[in-house]
């Protein structure tokens, strides 16, 4: 039974994972924007600056409790008001597979829809691919505790022309798509990359910028700006920037050699980012910067992170013969740590990278490595 389970899981998650053959677009000039572009700020200084290791004291134990139950659950993240975890699973041979929901505080699973895809911020639509096509569907959701039958909206749906299958983005505020279209199949830091956007229905479509190498990490949350990354040209290291959309202007926050990973904090103001195999080792580490321009830190620790809140970043530290992994919480500004998990005390293990803080960054959930079920931590204050 759990076999098959499992199977029909792999069969749902497959339409968003399976690759899609490149689109050969014509020939790109080097990195450009569509409008003149303004003069950016200078480029940080890049600098490490070390904060001694403080000793970690650990905040009173957080509590851990179970969400799931029979090695469920896959790709766990937040309903918009945080209320639901929402995750990828089938529950029994009779069950549909798609979108389910559970209360942060427990309680019997509740089918969401059957659409696996991208969802917008407001969850009212997704985004999934299909016979080649992307499309993007309206949800009909159920709202305030209402059954499926008694659901508002939904159903409608649009092809986006130009996006070919491809995974898309929508902006906060859920009224705009964007893609990326790459030229070429080749090395990741030499690709031309064509980031395209539209309206969630298709309609309006046009290219917002040029690239050579990386693309587009995300949107800040004013919806006018873009955090991106690439290279000026071949010769030159990859750089994290803003990319305004409204005259196509950069703002570099941050360079270095092999630079990956920038992820904006929840109002924009940080971007923590990695650096690995650089061939230089006070280059290599965890990093972060103002996006407004300045100094970049490069942090004392180094693992997986995510950002909690403005200015305040959780990393689960990379320590592979720990026997429990260990939660920390880095303000930025200061380069502080503190210990919000001793292993002695909550011992927890996350499978594969899968865990999400919720919204108000008062819990993370995770898919647990001993039982891969869903769990959540209740966090100390930040």
């Amino acid at each position: 039974m759990k076999n098959a389970r499992l199977l029909m899981l792999l069969l749902a998650t497959a339409c968003v994972s399976d690759p899609i053959p490149p689109v050969v677009l014509p020939t790109l000039p080097r990195v450009t924007t569509s409008a003149p572009t303004a003069t950016p700020l200078p480029v940080p200084t890049q600098t490490p600056t070390l904060t001694p290791t403080p000793t970690l004291t650990p905040t009173p134990a957080p509590t851990l409790h179970q969400l799931t139950t029979g090695s469920c659950c896959v790709q766990p993240f937040w309903s918009p008001d945080g209320s639901q975890v929402w995750f990828i699973d089938r529950p029994s041979e009779s069950s549909p597979s798609g979108i389910w929901g559970v209360s942060a505080s427990g309680g019997e699973p509740q089918f969401i829809t059957d659409r696996v895809g991208v969802s917008s911020p407001d969850g009212s639509l997704v985004a999934y691919p299909e016979g080649g096509q992307t499309f993007v569907e309206r949800l009909a959701l159920p709202r305030g505790g209402a059954s499926r039958s008694e659901v508002e909206g939904g159903g409608e749906r649009w092809v986006i022309a130009n996006a070919a299958g491809r995974a898309i983005s929508f902006s906060p505020d859920s009224r705009s798509s964007l893609w990326q279209a790459v030229s070429s199949s080749e090395n990741f830091d030499w690709r031309i990359v064509e980031v395209w956007m539209a309206n969630v229905d298709g309609s309006e479509s046009r290219v917002a910028a040029r690239m050579i190498g990386g693309g587009v990490s995300g949107w800040f949350h004013d919806g006018q700006r873009l955090l991106v990354s690439g290279r000026e040209s071949l010769n030159d290291d990859p750089f994290l920037a803003a990319l305004n959309l409204a005259d196509g202007s950069l703002t570099i926050i941050a360079h270095g050699a092999r630079l990956r990973g920038g992820t904006l904090s929840p109002e924009g103001g940080w971007v923590a980012y990695q650096i690995t195999f650089s061939g230089d080792p006070a280059q290599d580490g965890l990093w972060v910067a103002r996006t407004a321009g300045g100094e970049a830190r490069r942090l004392e620790v180094f693992g997986a992170y995510r950002w909690r809140s403005e200015g305040k970043l959780l990393v689960i530290p990379l320590d592979a013969n720990a026997a429990s992994h260990r939660l920390l919480e880095i303000d930025a500004a200061s380069g502080a740590v503190s210990a919000l998990t001793d292993p002695a005390l909550t011992p927890f293990g996350v499978a594969g990278g899968d865990w999400s803080p919720s919204p108000d960054g008062n819990q993370v959930v995770f898919v647990s490595a001993d039982d891969h079920n869903l769990w959540v931590m209740d966090l100390p204050p930040s």
